[in-house]
């Protein structure tokens, strides 16, 4: 295990839980800070993609498109259907990540979601929103932070 990168649960009763992600591959440049907004939300999908698939999820969809946006992962947990969203930053200069799911995000992705439920039915028993936030920075393992269930 990273000690550098930690998940955490929203989810009551769960706690802090540590665990190991994946490496992010080598940029283009050679270094995080070349890299483009789009390239750095695409390193930080695959990273929160490849960390899910670890916890033993079942990813669905990747950058799904739907009427009015894009669902960043779509995924089982168990037989919870899960909408991730994921946030990435290289510094916190502007904020954490997470800070930017904020009330008005919170409304579209559940809009998204509903669109998505409309045109897709996987089997399922529940359903979650979940927000995981990614930092990374050259020379460093990326720090994972996972928030189940927002904005329940």
């Amino acid at each position: 295990m990273t000690p550098s990168t930690r998940t955490r649960s929203s989810t009551p009763g769960t706690g802090p839980a540590t665990a190991s992600a994946t490496a992010p591959p080598a940029p283009p440049g050679g270094t995080i800070r070349s890299l483009s907004r789009p390239q750095i939300g695409r390193l930080g999908e695959d990273i929160a993609a490849a960390h899910l698939l670890e916890q033993g999820w079942v990813i669905l969809e990747r950058n799904h498109r739907v009427a009015r946006g894009e669902l960043d992962i779509v995924a089982l947990d168990g037989q919870t259907l899960v909408f991730v969203e994921v946030k990435t930053r290289r510094t916190v200069l502007s904020g954490v990540p997470q800070a930017a799911v904020d009330a008005r995000k919170l409304r579209r992705l559940r809009l998204l979601a509903s669109h998505y439920l409309l045109e897709n039915s996987p089997p399922h028993r529940d359903l979650r929103i979940d927000v995981i936030a990614v930092m990374v920075a050259d020379g460093a393992e990326p720090e994972i932070e996972h928030l189940a269930g927002v904005g329940a």
